[in-house]
């Protein structure tokens, strides 16, 4: 079975839904994923024997994320502060975060809980630098006109609150969100964040 770790986002935000309207326009997957997702450690195959033994594998890495992650709400204020574009089979743009040092400490404590586990990583070339993905395309023509839409649409730093570490299992039609690892608790500085960045 194939799952990755990604962290998603409260959809109530106007930033949220500013990329929503991008990725509809220019990532051809948007119907395979629609939850909108930062990835934090790339997809990876590890297979259970028994059902009870997936069960024990979630409740492993909640209670890890917990260890981490506890107490720490003001962390979900995840900013974002820049394009950037690579190039393999396909052209991806994708918007740049800032991690924090609390963040990047979890996601290696869960690489090397994986590693020990046995699971075989797919190859990533941005494994240990979380990406948000939003558009997508293989003609040169259509890139142009996507990356300058992407400087008009998000020219200006911006903050967005992250809402949980999801487990997601891919399926025969899309990635499903299989558990909610860990969930912020976001009640005391939502409004804030979108005052301040609105």
């Amino acid at each position: 079975m194939e799952y990755f770790i990604g962290l998603t986002f409260d959809p109530g935000s106007i930033h949220y839904k500013k990329i929503e309207s991008f990725r509809k326009r220019f990532d051809p997957k948007f119907e395979k994923a629609e939850v909108l997702q930062l990835t934090i450690l790339p997809p990876f195959s590890v297979d259970f024997q028994r059902k009870e033994d997936e069960t024990k594998f979630v409740e492993e890495l909640t209670e890890l994320l917990e260890g981490h992650l506890y107490g720490l709400d003001a962390l979900s204020q995840m900013e974002f502060n820049g394009i950037t574009f690579s190039m393999g089979k396909k052209g991806v743009l994708s918007l740049t975060p800032i991690i924090s040092p609390d963040i990047l400490h979890c996601q290696e404590s869960l690489y090397f809980f994986l590693k020990e586990y046995g699971v075989k990583f797919n190859k990533s070339k941005n494994a240990g630098n979380p990406l948000l993905p939003i558009g997508r395309f293989e003609f040169t023509d259509s890139m142009e006109a996507t990356i300058e839409t992407a400087k008009i649409e998000f020219s200006s730093p911006f903050v967005m609150v992250a809402e949980s570490f999801v487990l997601f299992l891919k399926t025969p039609r899309e990635w499903k969100n299989k558990n909610n690892l860990f969930d912020f608790d976001n009640r005391n500085h939502f409004f804030f964040v979108n005052q301040l960045y609105a």
